[in-house]
């Protein structure tokens, strides 16, 4: 104690008289006692915040992709009859409801701003009717490979009917080519009329054979 007092000889010399008195007294041992507390809570606080975050789970994959669900029995009917163009499938009339865009690879990216210039080259015109059916536009995260976006897009964009039953609802999705560039592209479409023809999934060169617009007079 008395090292510890000489080495705060110059701050203490600085206090009042009945400071110095208080502590000459005792005082010491209850201002070490009070440091002694804080430094064990700040401890205590740093070994608390290492052991949550060491603890913390890290996110799972099935968590990750919930966040990218789609319920399309909350989705309402087009607004609006086609419009001077129709979007087809297999030659089937169909409305766009919903467009999810996602980069193949973690090499590129996907901006809101370019969506429209990317369906457009995908199929001439598919922006035109996105906009005319007011489809909702939704970007994914990268994915890795065609075959994992195509599974992932039909699991998370929920049909109100079971697989393989007629619905009104059609997923296509696969992979297309915007010049050097590769994305990934997946429509939920809706039918005036049940079909079967649930889920397409497409090559980068079947999407102008499969998926057509077509002037309405056609």
């Amino acid at each position: 104690m008395e090292k510890l007092k000489q080495l705060l000889a110059p701050l203490t010399e600085t206090l009042p008289p009945g400071v110095r008195d208080f502590l000459d007294a005792g005082g010491w041992w209850l201002v070490l006692g009070v440091l002694g507390l804080v430094i064990l809570l700040v401890l205590w606080a740093i070994l608390d915040r290492a052991w949550r975050f060491f603890r913390r789970k890290p996110a799972r994959p099935e968590d990750a992709e919930r966040e990218l669900e789609e319920d399309l029995a909350s989705y309402p009917p087009p607004p609006e009859p086609p419009g001077r163009q129709a979007l087809t499938v297999y030659h089937i009339p169909v409305r766009l409801r919903l467009v999810v865009l996602a980069p193949a690879g973690t090499e590129t990216s996907v901006d809101m701003k370019e969506v429209p210039r990317l369906l457009d080259q995908v199929v001439p015109g598919l922006s035109t009717i996105a906009g005319h059916d007011q489809a909702q536009i939704r970007l994914w995260p990268a994915q890795l490979s065609q075959q994992g976006f195509a599974i992932t897009f039909q699991r998370r964009v929920e049909r109100p009917e079971q697989e393989g039953q007629p619905s009104h609802w059609s997923l296509v999705a696969g992979r297309a080519h915007v010049g050097k560039q590769s994305i990934l592209l997946g429509l939920a479409l809706w039918t005036d009329q049940p079909t079967t023809l649930d889920q397409v999934v497409l090559e980068p060169y079947q999407w102008l054979d499969v998926v057509r617009i077509k002037s309405a007079e056609a």
